[in-house]
């Protein structure tokens, strides 16, 4: 029997926005807690998550094959069957996102712009207002700080579910999901044909970072002026 072969699967770009995203991600959470004086970086922070979101998307339709959209966003159909694989603990191979895996960064990618933006309308009614509070009413700042609180904790579920996924693949299923999204690489088995695997070059993902980091100073700097 030939020993598995490894190919690359993602990215130095997608990897990077993966642990960048988790890194801010709890920075924010623990500042939003902690309150005070850390409400400025809890803010910056939001800012920065908002860059990275805009950035997946745009990475989602000029990115290398795995990362694209087009790549891992499945009909219910494939979703069903691979969620029968899984349940039967039969590694089901896919390259890339799986079917449900793929579904799981769209729902993760919506929840977490939901609450950068809903929080750039947010005030904590103590000595935090988002940049953009100013340009509503009160009563959509109202609306807003209430969602952002709401939110939170379908993004602290989200993210539970997630770890649980990737443990169930890890333990159950040997699937080394982090590994992976670490150095890039997966074991791929010898008898079936590599996938065909795209690079997009490095200053396409540069040029887009700096886009939308651009965008987002516009909107929460130049803007609310």
């Amino acid at each position: 029997m030939s020993s598995p072969r490894r190919v690359r699967v993602w990215d130095l770009p997608t990897r990077i926005f993966h642990w960048a995203l988790v890194l801010l991600a709890g920075f924010s959470y623990a500042t939003g807690k902690v309150g005070g004086a850390w409400m400025d970086w809890h803010l910056k922070s939001g800012y920065a998550i908002l860059t990275l979101l805009l950035f997946r998307l745009a990475w989602g339709f000029a990115g290398s094959t795995t990362s694209r959209f087009a790549h891992f966003v499945r009909g219910p159909r494939a979703g069903v069957a691979y969620a029968r694989e899984v349940l039967a603990t039969r590694r089901a191979p896919a390259y890339g996102h799986n079917p449900l895996g793929g579904w799981m960064v769209v729902v993760m990618l919506a929840a977490f712009a939901l609450q950068a933006v809903s929080g750039l309308f947010s005030d904590d009614e103590i000595a935090t207002q988002g940049p953009l509070a100013v340009k509503v009413s009160n009563a959509t700042v109202e609306r807003m700080s209430a969602f952002h609180s709401y939110n939170e904790w379908l993004l602290v579920g989200l993210v539970a579910l997630h770890l649980v996924a990737i443990a169930t693949y890890t333990m159950a299923l040997r699937t080394p999901l982090v590994a992976s999204m670490l150095h890039g690489w997966k074991a791929w088995d010898a008898g079936v044909p590599a996938p065909d695997y795209r690079a997009a070059p490095a200053w396409r993902a540069l040029g887009l970072l700096a886009i939308c980091a651009a965008a987002v100073y516009a909107l929460v700097v130049i803007y609310p002026r």
